[in-house]
Protein backbone atom coordinates (compact mmCIF):
# COMPACT_ATOMS: atom_id res chain seq x y z
CA UNK A 1 0.00 0.00 0.00
CA UNK A 2 1.42 3.40 -0.99
CA UNK A 3 0.85 6.22 1.50
CA UNK A 4 -1.14 9.11 0.03
CA UNK A 5 -0.23 11.88 2.43
CA UNK A 6 1.36 13.01 5.64
CA UNK A 7 0.51 15.28 8.49
CA UNK A 8 3.08 18.01 8.95
CA UNK A 9 3.59 20.87 11.39
CA UNK A 10 4.18 24.17 9.62
CA UNK A 11 5.29 27.59 10.80
CA UNK A 12 2.55 30.16 10.24
CA UNK A 13 3.85 33.17 12.17
CA UNK A 14 5.66 33.73 15.47
CA UNK A 15 3.91 31.76 18.23
CA UNK A 16 1.63 29.98 15.74
CA UNK A 17 2.08 26.53 14.20
CA UNK A 18 -0.44 24.53 12.20
CA UNK A 19 -0.96 20.82 11.43
CA UNK A 20 -1.48 20.35 7.68
CA UNK A 21 -1.78 17.49 5.22
CA UNK A 22 1.05 17.16 2.70
CA UNK A 23 1.31 14.91 -0.35
CA UNK A 24 3.62 11.91 -0.27
CA UNK A 25 7.23 13.04 -0.97
CA UNK A 26 9.16 12.30 -4.16
CA UNK A 27 12.89 12.00 -4.80
CA UNK A 28 13.21 15.47 -6.34
CA UNK A 29 14.75 18.71 -5.10
CA UNK A 30 12.58 21.76 -4.35
CA UNK A 31 13.66 23.04 -7.79
CA UNK A 32 12.18 19.94 -9.46
CA UNK A 33 15.49 18.26 -10.28
CA UNK A 34 16.09 14.54 -9.79
CA UNK A 35 17.54 13.65 -6.37
CA UNK A 36 19.36 10.34 -6.93
CA UNK A 37 21.34 10.99 -3.73
CA UNK A 38 18.20 11.25 -1.59
CA UNK A 39 16.08 8.98 0.56
CA UNK A 40 12.49 9.08 1.80
CA UNK A 41 11.82 8.19 5.42
CA UNK A 42 8.73 7.17 7.32
CA UNK A 43 9.29 9.26 10.45
CA UNK A 44 8.91 7.20 13.63
CA UNK A 45 10.06 9.80 16.16
CA UNK A 46 11.21 13.39 16.22
CA UNK A 47 12.62 15.89 18.69
CA UNK A 48 12.09 19.53 19.50
CA UNK A 49 15.38 21.41 19.33
CA UNK A 50 16.31 24.85 20.60
CA UNK A 51 16.39 25.99 16.96
CA UNK A 52 12.73 24.99 16.61
CA UNK A 53 11.89 27.15 19.61
CA UNK A 54 13.80 30.09 18.11
CA UNK A 55 11.77 29.74 14.92
CA UNK A 56 8.51 29.39 16.87
CA UNK A 57 9.27 32.54 18.85
CA UNK A 58 10.18 34.49 15.71
CA UNK A 59 13.93 34.79 16.38
CA UNK A 60 14.77 33.26 12.95
CA UNK A 61 13.15 34.61 9.79
CA UNK A 62 11.52 31.68 8.00
CA UNK A 63 8.75 31.59 5.39
CA UNK A 64 5.13 30.96 6.31
CA UNK A 65 4.21 27.33 5.67
CA UNK A 66 7.70 25.93 6.21
CA UNK A 67 7.70 22.37 7.61
CA UNK A 68 9.22 22.32 11.08
CA UNK A 69 11.74 19.94 12.63
CA UNK A 70 15.27 18.84 11.79
CA UNK A 71 16.09 16.03 14.24
CA UNK A 72 14.31 12.78 13.43
CA UNK A 73 14.51 9.00 13.25
CA UNK A 74 12.73 7.02 10.59
CA UNK A 75 12.49 3.92 8.46
CA UNK A 76 13.94 4.21 4.95
CA UNK A 77 11.12 3.49 2.51
CA UNK A 78 12.80 4.62 -0.73
CA UNK A 79 16.35 5.47 -1.85
CA UNK A 80 17.76 7.16 -4.93
CA UNK A 81 20.01 5.38 -7.41
CA UNK A 82 23.19 7.05 -6.05
CA UNK A 83 22.62 6.09 -2.40
CA UNK A 84 25.42 3.77 -1.31
CA UNK A 85 25.08 3.14 2.42
CA UNK A 86 21.44 2.90 3.52
CA UNK A 87 18.77 0.65 2.05
CA UNK A 88 15.02 0.24 2.21
CA UNK A 89 13.98 -0.98 5.66
CA UNK A 90 16.93 0.55 7.53
CA UNK A 91 16.19 2.63 10.63
CA UNK A 92 18.22 5.85 10.53
CA UNK A 93 18.65 8.99 12.59
CA UNK A 94 19.07 12.25 10.73
CA UNK A 95 21.51 14.73 12.26
CA UNK A 96 20.88 18.45 12.26
CA UNK A 97 23.49 18.99 9.55
CA UNK A 98 23.23 17.60 6.05
CA UNK A 99 26.60 16.44 4.72
CA UNK A 100 27.21 15.58 1.07
CA UNK A 101 28.87 12.25 1.87
CA UNK A 102 31.43 12.72 -0.90
CA UNK A 103 33.85 15.49 0.12
CA UNK A 104 37.11 14.82 1.98
CA UNK A 105 35.61 15.64 5.39
CA UNK A 106 32.53 13.45 4.92
CA UNK A 107 34.64 10.52 3.72
CA UNK A 108 36.73 10.88 6.87
CA UNK A 109 33.71 10.79 9.23
CA UNK A 110 33.60 14.59 9.65
CA UNK A 111 30.23 15.45 8.10
CA UNK A 112 29.94 18.13 10.79
CA UNK A 113 32.36 20.18 8.66
CA UNK A 114 31.12 19.12 5.21
CA UNK A 115 32.60 21.21 2.41
CA UNK A 116 29.32 21.10 0.46
CA UNK A 117 26.46 21.47 2.93
CA UNK A 118 23.37 20.94 0.82
CA UNK A 119 22.26 24.39 -0.38
CA UNK A 120 19.07 23.13 -2.08
CA UNK A 121 17.10 22.47 1.09
CA UNK A 122 15.33 24.63 3.65
CA UNK A 123 17.95 26.14 5.94
CA UNK A 124 20.80 24.57 3.92
CA UNK A 125 22.86 27.67 4.63
CA UNK A 126 22.60 26.81 8.33
CA UNK A 127 23.69 23.22 7.66
CA UNK A 128 20.44 21.48 8.56
CA UNK A 129 17.24 20.26 6.97
CA UNK A 130 13.76 20.93 8.23
CA UNK A 131 10.84 18.56 7.83
CA UNK A 132 11.18 16.29 10.85
CA UNK A 133 7.73 17.16 12.17
CA UNK A 134 6.17 15.10 9.40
Amino acid sequence: MTPTGNRIVTFEKPLEMKVNTFKFPELITPQGKSAPHGAILKIVTTNICGSDLHIYRGSFAVPKGMTMGHEMTGEVIEVGSDVEVVKKGDIVSVPFNVGCGRCYNCKHMRSDVCENTNPEIDCGAYGFNLGGWT
